[in-house]
């Protein structure tokens, strides 16, 4: 959806995104496909700028980092965001962002694009090692077996010679 910001009347602006696919870009490690998203936001007038908060929530087909099996996350948080217009965006050349600068978005021609803003929310609410369970086994480092399926062969055979001793103490 496009928000022109000359429509926004003075007193804000409430939206509700009904759940729609987005496209989170190109499959990466850890996701893997579009996104279903839903969201609602409130668009004010702060200032120079524009105060964008919002809650979305969707499910994401994730990869697990120990096992490789594809699996539904559900994805969901608050955000708040601060938007200038590009006429008031720093100059292109190149210098050291102060504190301020880090924390304001600058709108592009006049307009927001909620697909973008929700884009971003979303990936920055996934995590870094996304596991399909909390206690995933993950794969054999021998024979590349998926451990929360079966048992495999060579199990036994990982422990590190060195340790045998221990073993033995248990």
């Amino acid at each position: 959806m496009l928000i022109e910001v000359s429509q926004i009347p003075p007193d804000g602006l409430d939206i509700v995104l009904p759940e729609e696919v987005l496209d989170l870009g190109a499959p990466a490690d850890t996701w893997d496909g579009p996104a279903t998203v839903r969201a609602d936001l409130h668009v004010g007038r702060s200032g120079r700028g524009l105060l964008i908060s919002g809650f979305f929530s969707g499910g994401v087909a994730l990869v697990c980092s120990r096992c490789l099996e594809p699996f539904h996350f559900q994805a969901e948080d608050r955000f708040h965001l601060y938007c200038e217009t590009a006429a008031q965006a720093p100059p292109e050349e190149e210098h050291e962002l102060t504190d301020d600068e880090l924390d304001v978005t600058y709108l592009k021609e006049g307009r927001i694009y909620t697909d973008d803003l929700l884009r971003e929310n979303i990936l920055l609410s996934l995590p870094v090692q996304p596991l399909c369970h909390e206690d995933c086994r993950g794969l054999c480092p021998r024979c590349g077996a998926n451990l929360n399926q079966a048992a495999c062969d060579c199990t036994e055979a990982r422990v590190d010679p060195r340790l045998q001793a221990l073993r033995k103490l248990l």
